[in-house]
């Protein structure tokens, strides 16, 4: 009985670990995409800066 409620308890304890990192890495690559997204609207905007000054 106690060995079942071990398991059970690590394998509770297991999937709640590895559901957080999944989120996590969800979230950071949202942000990099997020980032990425920013850093090309800057390159265009840069870019429009650069070819009016000419």
């Amino acid at each position: 009985m106690n060995t079942a409620l071990t398991i059970i308890g690590l394998a509770m304890f297991i999937f709640i670990v590895v559901f957080s990192l999944k989120r996590v890495r969800d979230k950071m690559k949202a942000q990099q995409e997020e980032h990425e997204k920013i850093k090309a609207y800057g390159e265009i905007i840069n870019e429009e800066t650069r070819n009016k000054n000419k």
